[in-house]
């Protein structure tokens, strides 16, 4: 079976919870709380997203995480990426990284190029799906985006 791990789910989630609150800064313990997510890998995983720049760390008593990007530039596969690294369908998807052993049987294998073609579409459909339809699947079809201005949101418009 291909499934991402928890801290992909955790990702989605905290990310979709900024999404629906813009410009506002939101705490990691009360998303934990909010969605039965334990906190300690939660907080994990923001400091992960922090550091991939899809969200911005505000410290201090009423510190949290708010989106450094617009919704509907998050993609899936950013998310995946920064999380789990770049996604691969197969070993023979993709060139191997450095220090990675190549698969034995690409060479002779009947299946790599069909195996590559579907590791592209795949791909390819992650990099379509972003943050803000993951965040506003129920039937929205416009997303708030918060406008700041060296960090600090200043308005709120709607786009489409």
């Amino acid at each position: 079976m291909f499934a991402l791990t928890k801290k992909t789910d955790y990702a989605i989630i905290a990310l979709s919870e900024m999404a629906r609150r813009p410009g506002e800064i939101v705490n990691a313990r009360e998303i934990a709380e909010r969605f039965s997510v334990p906190a300690a890998l939660l907080v994990k995983v923001l400091k992960m997203l922090a550091h991939g720049e899809l969200i911005r760390s505000n410290r201090g008593v009423k510190g949290g995480y708010a989106l450094a990007l617009p919704a509907q530039r998050i993609t899936l596969a950013s998310i995946i990426s920064i999380i789990e690294g770049p996604a691969k369908f197969v070993q023979c998807a993709t060139d191997p990284e450095p220090g990675e052993s190549p698969c034995e049987l690409a060479k002779s294998c009947p299946v790599t190029r069909p195996m590559r073609k579907v590791h592209e579409r795949l791909t390819e459909l992650l990099e379509q799906v972003t943050l803000a339809e993951l965040a506003f699947d129920g039937g929205h079809t416009e997303y708030p985006v918060a406008v700041s201005v060296e960090g600090h949101a200043v308005s709120l418009e709607q786009v489409q």
